[in-house]
């Protein structure tokens, strides 16, 4: 959420590979939200 490099985030947690990590990871709704009107606007 923070920006960093999913690839970076595996190494440093000494994952095997970055499905792993991904398996792992989710965004949170508000981020989810900010990002979604970021790239289509205000849906109000």
């Amino acid at each position: 959420m923070q920006g960093v490099p999913l690839r970076v985030i595996s190494e440093i947690l000494g994952q095997s590979s970055t499905q792993v990590t991904e398996m792992y990871s989710h965004l949170s709704p508000d981020v989810m939200d900010r990002e979604m009107e970021e790239t289509f606007g205000s849906s109000a």
